[in-house]
Formats: structure tokens, sequence, C-alpha cells
């Protein structure tokens, strides 16, 4: 395997790795139906400030996560309102296959 290169399986690995933590699955899931904000989630999931900003930079860093900035006037911040994006993950045959070629081919 070329050690510069990124290969399926470690990207495949990444993306798993994502989604393999229950916390990370439970924002997705409460902003599946509605935007959240961070102050929404920290609240309903009873999580500290700098917990949560490191769980949403993973999930929008994977493209699992976007968000929308508003400006609000009242209290002259910026926030930010998260949504969870429509994405399958799938793990079949054809993808060990080509993770088996990868490996053939090296």
């Amino acid at each position: 395997m070329n050690g510069d290169k990124t290969d399926l399986a470690d990207n495949l690995a990444e993306i798993l790795k994502v989604l393999a933590n229950p916390i990370r699955l439970k924002i997705l899931a409460l902003c599946l139906s509605k935007e959240r904000t961070s102050r929404e989630l920290r609240e309903k999931l009873k999580l500290s400030k700098p917990l949560l900003i490191s769980h949403l930079r993973k999930l929008v860093n994977a493209g699992f996560l976007e968000y929308r900035t508003e400006l609000d006037g009242k209290r002259v911040i910026v926030r930010k309102y998260y949504r969870t994006r429509i994405f399958e993950v799938c793990v079949n045959p054809e993808v060990l296959k080509d993770i088996s070629e990868e490996l053939e081919d090296d």
C-alpha cells in the first residue's frame, strides 16, 4: 500500500468512526426534523459547549451535518442553525471487493 495514498478502506473507516459515536447519532437525530442551535443541542443532550462543538465539527467535516448562520440583531451575535444532511452509508460486497482490488494492485 502506498503510504501517502488514502485508500477506500481508510475513507470508509473514517466515515464509520464518525458515525460510531452515540452522541453524534443523537445530534443527527435531533437535527433531522428541524434545525437546532448549539444551545438547544447542549440543553437537550446535557453536554458542555466544548464537547458539543467538537462533535459538531466532526459531523460537519464529514458532510453529515450542515448549518446556516443568522445574525441576531437584538444581541448582535451570529447564530448557527444545524440540520442533518440526507446521506446513506452502505457497506456491501461490492465495496469490500473494491477494497480488495486496491490491495491487490499494490
